[in-house]
């Protein structure tokens, strides 16, 4: 079907929210983290950096990669049979044996809770057949998700050359785990028993992010160290609607500083609507309806992440067919909007018929079925 595109002429100006003084942003408290960044996780919006382009290794913080591809290539009641190359690695560990067998599940939440390397290895084993080839997934994923400065060279975060990334990097896959409910619920589990399979020995992994005590606020994620990248943490938060994901690196002070970031955010910053659900964005002709025209709405509500005082830009495109065929049910989709907002992030929105409009059925049509009722009734 043919598509037309035109925009909303008009630029509409959004104040920002009245938590803080107008024109008196939050003050962010010192931190010792050598690279770091806030984001609102929704949209990506970028609330504070420091260093958070400079690439650096990122230790255990890398198992989210992991974890990530897993949830998208396999399934949490896969059985993982445990292979001689996934035993005694070095660092953190589950203990696992050759030829134990653990779902993947399992496998999962020692990985992110524990932090276990030889886990990290058997997921990747199971997911690709070959942990380089892994790897390459972990790197080919990175790519899609926007990861331009990170190159993963194992799926666990031990040091390796050629296995760095940013802080801005892993805010977006911090973002990005979000999205994946089993992820979510794994990294705000205080503890977790797994069984194996075949010899039913237990294994109990409890989480190692302090920042889950230490903050009400917290939701996750995930932390690492090694000697090389320092201590580093990948922290989400939530009030109300609200998450957010701070991500501090080489933090000798980590709990702290990921806690500063979280304050500086909630502080001053509001999620803004900028078009209500069920705003009528095009009126579109109906062809053969009982009714000539039907309204598109928007199917969900758009928002943003505002500080106090702030006074935001916003365009809505509108890209809907010429007309629609009638019949048409009420909340069926007939177009979308593209909501960008100064400088560049967009979202689009389903539109939706606001109503239903039945099908107008020729002469010869209703002729038709009024002698086929006639027909039945004899």
């Amino acid at each position: 079907m043919k598509r037309l595109a035109f925009a909303l002429a008009l630029m509409l100006a959004i104040p920002g929210a009245a938590a803080a003084a107008p024109g008196k942003p939050p003050v962010l408290e010192p931190i010792s983290a050598a690279s770091a960044i806030l984001i609102e996780a929704g949209s990506g919006r970028v609330l504070y950096e420091h260093n958070a382009r400079e690439k650096r290794p990122m230790a255990s913080t890398t198992k989210m990669m992991t974890a990530l591809i897993a949830t998208e290539l396999s399934r949490p009641e896969d059985v993982v049979t445990i292979s001689p190359d996934c035993v005694k690695i070095e660092g953190a560990s589950l203990y696992l044996e050759e030829n134990e067998q653990l779902t993947m599940a399992d496998l999962l939440y020692g990985m992110l809770l524990r932090s276990g390397n030889d886990g990290a290895a058997a997921i990747a084993k199971h997911v690709a057949g070959d942990i380089g080839h892994f790897v390459s997934l972990m790197n080919q994923r990175a790519w899609s998700l926007g990861m331009a400065d990170t190159r993963f060279g194992n799926p666990h975060g031990l040091d390796v050359s050629g296995h760095y990334s940013t802080a801005y990097d892993m805010a977006r896959l911090g973002a990005a785990f979000l999205k994946v409910p089993l992820l979510k619920q794994i990294c705000t589990t205080e503890e977790y028993i797994s069984r194996e399979l075949t010899g039913g020995r237990l294994r109990i992994f409890k989480n190692n992010n302090k920042l889950l005590i230490r903050d009400p606020r917290a939701c996750g994620i995930k932390i690492g160290w090694t000697e090389q990248a320092g201590r580093c943490l990948v922290a989400a938060a939530r009030v109300g609607e609200m998450e957010l994901v701070a991500v501090v690196l080489a933090a000798p002070d980590l709990y702290t500083d990921a806690s500063k970031l979280l304050d500086y955010g909630f502080a001053g910053l509001k999620m803004q609507e900028l078009v209500p659900k069920g705003k009528v964005m095009a009126i579109l002709p109906v062809s053969q309806g009982s009714a000539g025209r039907v309204a598109a709405v928007t199917a969900q509500p758009v928002c943003y992440p505002v500080f106090a005082g702030e006074t935001l830009y916003f365009t809505a495109q509108i890209q809907v067919p010429p007309e629609v065929k009638a019949p048409i049910k009420s909340g069926q989709a007939i177009g979308s909007a593209l909501v960008t907002v100064d400088p560049g992030w967009i979202q689009e929105v389903k539109l939706v018929a606001v109503s239903e409009v039945k099908e107008k059925k020729g002469l010869v049509i209703r002729f038709l079925e009024l002698v086929r009722a006639l027909w039945h009734d004899k």
